[in-house]
């Protein structure tokens, strides 16, 4: 290497077509060489506009969850809710519960009748009161205006097991195999086992 060295410092050297002394010729000599081993570095815009191309290019990943075009099934409807004209229900005392008369047919499903003593039933599928009717309701004191923060239960329990009481009280009636709402009034309550008498105010369909 010394000999080397020693050789290029006696010499004259031509690079890039310049005649130089011996000591120029090394240092045009590495500068040559380090010029040659500089490696181009990436233009960060040009890598930035790659990202943004792949990205632009992708679909966007997906959820995971079934969509409604693959499970076929329809989104939930909303709740009725019943603002037509107010109607009022009166049951006599002593009158028969078993005569359509003396029924509020609300639906095909519900119909609200009472018997002698006792809350109120579901003529369609029961013949007297128990603790869970009327079947197929549940009732919240409340109006549908605020249906939101009402907590539903079989009317006596809404009632607070108090029925004698229920006059001038608003309940939210929903029927739920047919999820809908109505507003009830009480108007009267018969106590005790003495002729199953009531009557309110109810919402009706909207016209």
């Amino acid at each position: 290497m010394v000999c080397r060295m020693g050789y290029l410092l006696s010499q004259t050297c031509c690079i890039n077509g310049v005649l130089l002394k011996p000591i120029a010729a090394i240092f045009a000599l590495v500068a040559v060489i380090g010029t040659g081993c500089t490696e181009a570095k990436p233009d960060p815009s040009a890598e930035s506009e790659s990202r943004t191309d792949t990205a632009e290019g992708e679909d966007t990943p997906d959820s995971g969850g079934p969509t409604v075009e693959e499970t076929g099934d329809p989104p939930p409807a909303a709740p009725t809710l019943w603002n037509g004209p107010a109607i009022t229900f009166i049951k006599a005392d002593g009158a028969d519960p078993a005569d359509p008369v003396n029924q509020d047919a609300l639906t095909d499903l519900v119909i609200l009748t009472r018997g002698d003593r006792g809350s109120l039933f579901n003529a369609v599928t029961e013949t007297a009161s128990t603790s869970s009717s009327p079947a197929g309701t549940a009732w919240a004191q409340g109006t549908t205006d605020a249906l939101d923060g009402l907590t539903f239960a079989p009317l006596k329990a809404a009632a607070n097991n108090n029925m004698r009481n229920v006059p001038g009280t608003a309940f939210v009636l929903h029927l739920i195999d047919e999820d809908i709402y109505i507003d009830v009034t009480f108007l009267t309550w018969t106590p005790g086992n003495s002729g199953g008498g009531f009557s309110y105010e109810r919402s009706t369909p909207d016209e």
